[in-house]
């Protein structure tokens, strides 16, 4: 079975210097894969009210966080096409777009809608964008496989 592919990132503040911090995406197989993003040295946008949200603090990225051109990497290797599906698709374009620039390379995946692939009320949207990135796509996964009748209630 095929899934449609979804992606979700967590920023570091909803300001327009906000830069990703985390980053979760799906497999076709419905698997998902989410990691840390070490920033680079001139994001120093941070909300500390957002640690409570995701969980996150820059000394956890860091410590833990993956290079933004390895997070590149494996996210283009994963991808059957170019064209992810998202709850927030301008969100994730732009902070997309700031890893993107980060690495001295132009954004080569499409994003959008997720309600291209279900219909809004597949999903519980009031709690979905409090949740983590890597919750936000399995919630994705699970409202489009019980819209397709793939997933028992």
């Amino acid at each position: 079975m095929s899934y449609p592919q979804f992606i979700a990132i967590d920023g570091s503040s909803f300001e327009e210097h906000a830069h990703p911090v985390a980053i979760a995406w799906s497999l076709p197989d419905g698997q998902i894969k989410t990691t840390l993003i070490a920033p680079e040295d001139d994001w120093d946008d941070w909300d500390i009210s957002l640690q409570d949200l995701h969980g996150i603090n820059p000394d956890t990225l860091y410590q833990r966080g993956e290079t933004g051109w390895s997070v590149i990497r494996e996210l283009e290797q994963d991808l059957e096409n170019p064209y992810l599906f998202a709850d927030t698709p301008e969100r994730v374009t732009v902070l997309l777009e700031k890893l993107y620039e980060a690495c001295n390379r132009d954004l080569s995946i499409e994003i959008g809608d997720y309600r291209e692939e279900m219909s809004a009320a597949a999903l519980d949207e009031s709690a979905q964008y409090h949740l983590p990135c890597d919750e936000r796509v399995h919630r994705l996964l699970v409202g489009w496989a019980r819209q397709h009748g793939r997933l028992s209630e």
